[in-house]
């Protein structure tokens, strides 16, 4: 089944469809629309009202979320406009794949995470966008010359790693070439001095700066509650509603930087935190992040989650009591002598009864009161035994 039978199959004609348009304040207006008609990936879409609201448009070019499903079962795939039509019919072009619309956005989750926060003087969302977007590119442009600069460095040691006897023997065997011997050992001190060079360089950085790296040791990491398309945590600073703040979030494994820029949504007092100063829930929704750093972020959740699972199934499976690896030997050989002692116990316990109930049988045997018959009898014999004496 190719992409155009996908998507005939998730938005026949006739469905009714939830469209996200994009506002700008960086919000999304939804609206619901019906579907007129399909066409590979052409989408005709009559939309449910005739009039817009005022900071929401729409023109060619600009690209919509189409949402279909149900609650349990939702998908969703992005759409370009190609054309408009009268009546507000548009025409739309289905692009990239069709996602099971599971609402990562809002899945969230607690962890601790280093964050960094600032409340940014500027609150135009053209020019925070901007600035976030140059923010990204620089911080896309030192990345890429760090790993630039390990690549030529492991290179560089690379080629210095010769051990001293073979370059020595390389040496006496240029040395009868002449100029190219000549060349050749100038090439190497300068090989030498360059390893030299950079050995200073990463011993002694540049005008005293750090790694940019090692500014996030000394970030404590917070408490937070993220997902995809936001965080709150806990703040000593009130934020008013609406204002619009900068992150940067340091996603461990694989560690990479997130830039962002927020939207104070709530910012409510938390009493409970302590009351040596003010402590506030602060409510933020992410405004613009890239959707690889969303990636990350979604994919760091998905790891502590696993990770609590597992933690959650080891605690099931030895919640009857039943030991960890580490004390399973202890503990089966404390449980062996125990077993061992119990039995000995009731050894004896038997064997003690057991000799009671013969010995009284041998007493019982022994001198039992005799009835009249066997007093008879005895003495019987006793008188027959006489007469031979």
């Amino acid at each position: 089944m190719n992409d155009f039978d996908n998507y005939a199959n998730y938005f026949p004609a006739g469905m009714k469809v939830n469209v996200g348009i994009p506002l700008a304040n960086a919000g999304v207006f939804r609206d619901w629309a019906i579907i007129l008609e399909i066409d590979e990936d052409f989408v005709s879409l009559q939309l449910s009202r005739d009039q817009l609201p005022l900071n929401a448009s729409l023109h060619v070019g600009q690209i919509l979320d189409l949402r279909g499903g149900k609650d349990d079962s939702g998908y969703s795939c992005r759409a370009i406009i190609v054309a408009e039509g009268p009546a507000r019919e548009i025409l739309l072009r289905l692009i990239g794949e069709i996602v099971s619309d599971e609402l990562r956005e809002f899945y969230r989750i607690d962890a601790f995470l280093p964050i960094k926060y600032y409340l940014s003087s500027e609150q135009n969302v053209d020019i925070l966008k901007q600035e976030w977007v140059e923010r990204r590119e620089q911080r896309q442009a030192v990345d890429v010359e760090l790993k630039n600069k390990r690549w030529d460095s492991s290179l560089v040691l690379g080629r210095a790693e010769l051990p001293p006897e073979r370059r020595l023997e390389q040496a006496e065997d240029n040395a009868g070439e002449g100029e190219e011997g000549d060349e050749e050992h100038e090439e190497e001190y300068e090989g030498e001095e360059e390893r030299e060079g950079l050995e200073e360089e990463r011993e002694e950085p540049e005008g005293g700066e750090e790694p940019p790296a090692d500014s996030w040791d000394t970030i404590i990491p917070l408490a937070a509650n993220i997902s995809g398309g936001g965080v709150r945590i806990i703040t000593h600073q009130q934020f008013e509603s609406g204002v619009y703040v900068l992150l940067e979030i340091l996603v461990p494994m694989p560690r990479r930087i997130v830039d962002i820029v927020a939207r104070v949504i709530t910012a409510n007092r938390n009493f409970a935190a302590g009351n040596d100063r003010e402590y506030f829930n602060t409510g933020l929704q992410f405004v613009f992040i890239d959707e690889r750093d969303r990636d990350a972020i979604i994919s760091h959740i998905s790891n502590v989650q696993l990770k609590r699972i597992r933690q959650l199934r080891e605690q099931f499976i030895f919640r009857d009591g039943r030991p960890v690896e580490g004390e399973e030997q202890e503990e089966a050989s404390r449980f062996n002598w125990g077993r061992f002692g119990r039995r000995l116990v009731y050894a004896l316990i038997f064997l003690l009864v057991t000799m009671l109930i013969a010995d009284y049988f041998r007493h019982y045997a022994k001198g039992h009161p005799k009835n009249e018959i066997e007093e008879i009898f005895e003495g019987g014999i006793r008188k027959y035994l006489e007469k031979f004496k």
